[in-house]
């Protein structure tokens, strides 16, 4: 390799280390499935041919520490095999090792330390098998002898020569492509507003027309390449549901229970960028669904459950969202013991607790400091994981619900956009401004009259039904609307009719008053600079057809915000954006 130039084996090290944890993440989901009895011989297959391939890539890159591992696991394998291929929890536990020590060694090139660790691990193991093991490859030998004997197939005609049904390519370079057709789809929207005004002023120019048509044309070639642009950023969520296993599988041992992970929806695809916002969430949920959702075997069986409790992972799509349900057979969360628990935490007050329906109730387990569990643990009991389930999924314009019932088990449902770059949004506008509301934030909408706000302790509210909700003005929360008594103040007045947007985060609902609505639109999200714009209340920008910029609103931190403004507004201190 000495021909090569730095950055050419740069780039080859980084293809070789992509590739590899790739392998090393299918290797350890077949081990798992093996282990559980739920693979065929395939599986096996697989798991011999991604150890040779990482051996012998090892060696083109002179990793030969991690060459010798992946020759160590392939004799694991044989000697399994040999014993009529019963992956027992050693054999299982022996080989998992094997491929953190390849996975830590690629991570932190620790090549030749990570290899003698390796023959320390298994080398009592090796030398009670190695002459079967030995016995065993010579027969493997003489088959693939006489299989190379046989006549070659020559039916095919002229290596119908197979093509590598894969290309690799880096992620920035589809965003590029992703952010250009963007571009274009907002130049469409330009256009299409030019257009019908032209055809509005020369209705029978025959130029006029012609353009028209080009136009049409245009738009479809742009909105098949937007989405085909799309669909490269995809991939399967089997490529989440696969890093479950080993985690779920040493957390089970660790709490002495016994715990069947069933991930249906594999195939379901989504944004390459959720892939990695949305791992964290479930981890979570899972997590503790093992540790406080699933009773102890004992348990189970006094109230008629089977010892082995199921946890079910299953995704799938729902119009423009992508679905994923994390459900047990565990005990189930109680209302009443969590109001309890929120009461003592200082989180809600008794009367808020009596007004509560078991649905709102369930939603107190997103706050942060509360908990259902009856003892803190090294993974779950702190009242943290919840409400930093709820945080990253509103992150990505996502939310998240639960579902229980007391005996038979909880159910999470987090909903995401297939897409971070293209949201479905409302449109409207507030103090002269417009703004986007993710449609995923929003549970519906009141058109009222400007005298049904009134105020709450100090805070402009609306009666919603049965109760009040605190109600928010954007351009005021945010400081783009002059204040009210400055130099503009006239300039500016409340329309007699005004929408509220219902807004659930978090557990609590909310309005943001709207002067106009505009309706939903597919809004492609343009990043603000922080260097111009420094409010986290704003998740980004986009362009409508006639031109408007629109701010994109994060709902949760609108509120956080708006929460400050009335705050030192009842203060009589001077009030700021930021």
């Amino acid at each position: 390799m000495d021909d090569l130039t730095q950055n050419e084996l740069a780039h080859l090290l980084a293809v070789y280390r992509e590739q590899t944890l790739h392998l090393l993440d299918e290797m350890t989901a077949d081990l798992l499935a093996l282990e559980a009895g739920s693979a065929d011989q395939e599986a096996l297959a697989r798991l011999r041919r991604a150890a040779h391939t990482i051996k012998g890539d090892s060696v083109c890159v002179m990793l030969e520490g991690v060459a010798e591992i992946a020759h160590r696991i392939e004799d694991l394998m044989e000697n399994v095999c040999g014993r009529g291929g019963d992956f027992d929890r050693n054999a299982v536990d022996s080989m998992l090792g094997g491929l953190d020590l390849m996975r830590s060694a690629i991570d932190r090139e620790t090549v030749e330390d990570v290899a003698e660790a390796a023959v320390k691990l298994w080398a009592d193991e090796l030398a009670a098998e190695t002459r079967e093991a030995a016995a065993l490859a010579e027969e493997m030998t003489d088959d693939a002898a006489a299989i190379n004997s046989l006549p070659e197939q020559t039916s095919a005609a002229p290596a119908s020569r197979r093509t590598e049904p894969y290309v690799r390519i880096e992620a920035e370079k589809i965003d590029m492509l992703l952010n250009l057709a963007s571009e274009m789809v907002i130049a469409r929207s330009v256009l299409n507003q030019v257009g019908v005004q032209f055809e509005q002023q020369m209705a029978h120019n025959d130029l006029v027309r012609r353009a028209r048509e080009s136009h049409l044309q245009i738009g479809k070639l742009i909105s098949e390449l937007q989405k085909n642009v799309l669909k490269l950023r995809m991939v399967t969520i089997e490529t989440i549901f696969k890093r479950f296993a080993r985690p779920m599988r040493q957390l089970a041992i660790e709490s002495g229970k016994r715990v069947e992970l069933e991930m249906l929806g594999g195939e379901t695809e989504l944004d390459r960028a959720l892939t990695d916002a949305l791992y964290e969430p479930l981890l979570h949920l899972l997590r503790n669904a093992v540790d406080h959702g699933i009773e102890a075997p004992d348990d189970r069986r006094a109230a008629g459950k089977p010892d082995v409790a199921r946890i079910t992972v299953r995704a799938y799509h729902d119009g423009n969202q992508i679905v994923v349900e994390v459900r047990d057979d565990g005990r189930g969360i109680m209302p009443e013991a969590l109001k309890a628990r929120a009461i003592r935490a200082g989180l809600i007050s008794k009367a808020r607790a009596v007004e509560m329906n078991d649905k709102e109730a369930l939603e107190l387990l997103f706050l942060d400091g509360l908990s259902t569990a009856e003892q803190v643990t090294q993974v779950s009991g702190r009242g943290v994981g919840a409400a930093a389930v709820k945080r990253a999924i509103d992150a990505v314009h996502g939310s998240v619900t639960v579902a229980s019932e007391a005996g038979l088990g909880t159910c999470f449902t987090l909903r995401l956009p297939l897409t971070l770059a293209i949201i479905r949004a409302l449109l409207f506008a507030a103090g002269g401004q417009w703004f986007a509301l993710p449609l995923l934030a929003t549970s519906e909408v009141v058109r009222i009259r400007l005298s049904e706000i009134t105020q709450v302790d100090g805070v402009e509210s609306y009666r919603l039904r049965d109760r009040f909700i605190s109600v928010v003005r954007p351009g005021w929360a945010l400081d783009f609307e002059r204040r009210r008594g400055g130099k503009g103040a006239a300039l500016r007045t409340d329309p007699e009719w005004l929408f509220v947007i219902v807004v659930t985060i978090g557990g609590k609902r909310f309005g943001i008053l709207a002067d106009t609505l505009y309706g939903e639109e597919e809004v492609v999200i343009k990043a603000l600079d922080n260097q111009w714009l420094r409010n986290d209340a704003i998740a980004g920008a986009t362009l409508v057809g006639n031109g408007q910029i629109v701010l994109i609103l994060d709902a949760e931190n609108v509120l956080r915000k708006a929460v400050r403004f009335e705050r030192l507004k009842r203060e009589g201190k001077r009030v700021y954006a930021s």
